[in-house]
C-alpha cells in the first residue's frame, strides 16, 4: 500500500500542467543583462520566454526541453509540456493575426 501511495505521489509531482497544481515552480531568475521576453519559437539559450503550453515564463538553458517545428525551435518549462506540444503542435502555436 505504501508503494502505491509513493508511486501516485511520484507521478503527480512529475506531471506538468496537471489539473490541480499546488504552487507554481519557482521562476528561474534572468541572468544579469538578460534581454526582454522573447516569443516562443524566437528564444535562444539565455533568453527569457514563455512555455508555449503552460504559459509559464522561464529562462532558456542548455538543458531546457526543446523541439523543432515549422523551422523554429521551441523551448518548454518541463518534459510534460513538450510531450503535450508534440501530440498537437497546432493547438499551441499562435496563429498569425490572432
Amino acid at each position: 500500500m505504501k508503494r502505491l501511495a509513493f508511486l501516485v505521489l511520484l507521478l503527480a509531482s512529475a506531471a506538468c500542467g496537471g489539473a490541480a497544481p499546488s504552487a507554481p515552480p519557482p521562476a528561474t531568475p534572468a541572468p544579469a543583462g538578460a534581454s526582454a521576453l522573447k516569443a516562443p519559437g524566437e528564444a535562444k539559450v539565455g533568453d527569457r520566454t514563455r512555455c508555449p503550453v503552460s504559459g509559464d515564463e522561464f529562462v532558456v538553458t542548455a538543458d531546457s526541453p526543446q523541439t523543432d517545428f515549422g523551422g523554429k525551435t521551441y523551448y518548454f518549462c518541463c518534459a510534460g509540456c513538450i510531450n503535450k506540444f508534440k501530440a498537437d503542435p497546432q493547438k499551441f502555436i499562435a496563429k498569425p493575426g490572432a
